[in-house]
């Protein structure tokens, strides 16, 4: 049974009028304010011009140090490089030395070297780490990270040094709490998200196809259309010509087949959304009865499967897809591909446009509902080998409700990187030389909203999430450490499989092969242990 997110409560919550000057990166989705200077409390999230800020009423947070300045080491993604950086955290370290002692040097890295090099740095333990970024990525997700026992409880230090990130994430600190410890702050973000197809604009034009794209209701019909654009490649201006029709959605092969989705039915509005548990291995499906089963011996995957070996024998999925390592903005930017799927959220076309390059049409065909693993997926821990422990809490309560510090992390600096348009929005300028991800840092809602999107942006976000349909397994989050070994086996079965089989490159039989194996590493304890943890859950909600 579904219900509607409860409208979080955000009294106490100070409004900012005054914008400063202080950047941050483009974005997915756009930003908001900059500095705090007004007291009135509100409850009004965001606005043109305002912004989710320090907690009136809270015990006001702790500065860590009087005396010398303490330096700690932050480490996460950065999808644009870290180009311009140094001046960007030079401004970041203004604020956040005069305000709480802290001095932060934060590191970027790509995809690839934050997945494997992460989890040897946190076992190693030669390299001093004091807060890192939970990501979507199997091996540095928040599931991964607490099931090998490498993120500190962080319970005895929000109420000192975190006091009003605590307050602001108290309807989602569920998502991230596991047997009453807290083990990191979601980044405070639009939690609700839809699948959508991303399709190039000007292509769609130049064939007459703009109308049909935006009306598609079903994946025969999207076949339909990429076989029209397919055939039609000579037809074509040469800088609309691409290499594929549909390429992988991610670098883990997938095309058409998300997490948290069930997309077996041709119709869109017969396909749904999921919850999964936290199941890093996305084997794990929750059924509306309180059931769990493994989703990959289904019949619906099964399904899912078989059109895209059938969009792939057709000629229109990117032969390559299995084995990219560029996600699906970077093929589209590259001229690689025409159309590919995407989970995203309100303001997907500006986000996708700034990604691509291109102006598109996202048609969306299914909602995914707030669940745990939706919140815990992208957010900010503390690693149990901390050397700085106090200071890495209080730089999270700092990135969670100063807006400077959101705006200068997204769009970096205000006249070097990007300027603020009559409608309040960052325009980036052709001079950046820096820019990130708005869902990474601390309070999405406290960045400008980007070019297009409108300066209400940021308010129809929030609206947008506390109407969102939430899981009725929302809270439960499964500390995965008794299965630990199960879940590592099971993980390297799925990746000798899982790339060929959601690229379409792989033979239907190998599902049958790929499930097989699964039950030799272990799949029925796994699934025991999660219907335990489930049905556990459920009694104590009673």
């Amino acid at each position: 049974m579904k219900k509607k997110l409860v409208s979080i409560i955000l009294s106490g919550i100070m409004a900012a009028s005054v914008l400063a000057g202080c950047g941050g990166t483009a974005t997915e989705e756009g930003a908001e304010t900059s500095e705090s200077a007004a007291s009135a409390e509100s409850t009004e999230a965001v606005g043109s011009g305002s912004s989710v800020s320090s907690t009136s009423g809270s015990a006001a947070a702790k500065k860590v140090s009087d005396g010398d300045v303490v330096d700690i080491e932050m480490y996460g993604l950065g999808f644009f490089g870290e180009n311009g950086l140094d001046e960007v955290m030079d401004e970041i370290n203004k604020i956040s030395e005069a305000k709480i002692g802290v001095h932060v040097n934060y590191h970027i890295l790509d995809i690839a070297t934050y997945m494997q090099q992460m989890p040897l740095m946190l076992t190693g333990g030669s390299d001093q780490v004091d807060l890192i970024m939970d990501t979507a990525m199997p091996t540095t997700s928040f599931s991964t990270f607490t099931a090998q026992n490498q993120l500190m409880d962080i319970s005895e230090y929000l109420d000192d040094y975190a006091p009003d990130a605590k307050k602001l994430l108290s309807e989602y600190l569920p998502a991230t709490t596991i047997d009453g410890a807290v083990y990191a702050l979601p980044a405070y973000r639009t939690y609700n998200s839809s699948y959508y197809i991303i399709m190039r604009k000007d292509i769609l034009d130049e064939l007459g196809l703009t109308e049909k794209a935006q009306n598609l209701s079903s994946w025969s019909e999207f076949k339909e259309l990429l076989q029209t654009v397919h055939d039609s490649q000579d037809k074509l201006p040469d800088n609309m010509k691409t290499t594929a029709m549909l390429c992988n959605a991610d670098t883990q092969g997938n095309v058409m087949m998300g997490t948290y989705t069930d997309t077996a039915a041709d119709s869109f509005a017969d396909d749904y959304g999921f919850d999964v548990l936290g199941d890093a291995n996305r084997i794990i499906r929750a059924n509306d009865d309180g059931t769990v089963d493994n989703y990959f011996a289904s019949d619906d995957y099964k399904a899912s499967v078989e059109r895209t070996i059938d969009f792939y024998n057709s000629d229109l999925i990117y032969k390559d897809s299995a084995t990219a390592q560029d996600g699906a903005d970077q093929q589209m930017a590259n001229g690689v591909t025409f159309a590919y799927t995407v989970q995203s959220e309100i303001g997907v076309e500006q986000a996708k446009k700034s990604a691509t390059g291109y102006d598109v049409v996202c048609v969306p065909y299914l909602d995914v509902p707030v669940q745990s693993s939706n919140v815990n997926t992208w957010g900010w821990s503390v690693p149990s080998t901390s050397e700085e422990p106090e200071a890495a809490v209080a730089f999270m309560n700092l990135m969670y409700t100063d807006p400077d510090i959101e705006n200068l992390f997204v769009y970096g600096i205000e006249g070097r990187d990007y300027e603020l348009n009559d409608q309040g929005e960052a325009k980036l300028l052709d001079t950046k030389e820096y820019q990130n991800s708005d869902f990474f840092f601390g309070n999405q809602f406290n960045a400008y909203p980007a070019e297009g999107t409108g300066s209400d942006f940021r308010t129809k976000a929030k609206e947008a999430l506390d109407n969102a349909e939430i899981s009725p397994y929302f809270g439960l989050v499964v500390n995965t450490e008794p299965i630990a070994n199960e879940q590592t086996a099971l993980s390297a079965v799925l990746k000798k499989y899982e790339n060929a089989l959601e690229s379409g490159s792989a033979d239907i039989s190998t599902l049958d092969a790929m499930n097989s194996e699964l039950e030799g590493a272990g799949l029925q304890k796994y699934l025991d242990y999660y219907q335990e943890q489930l049905d556990n859950w459920k009694a104590e909600q009673k």
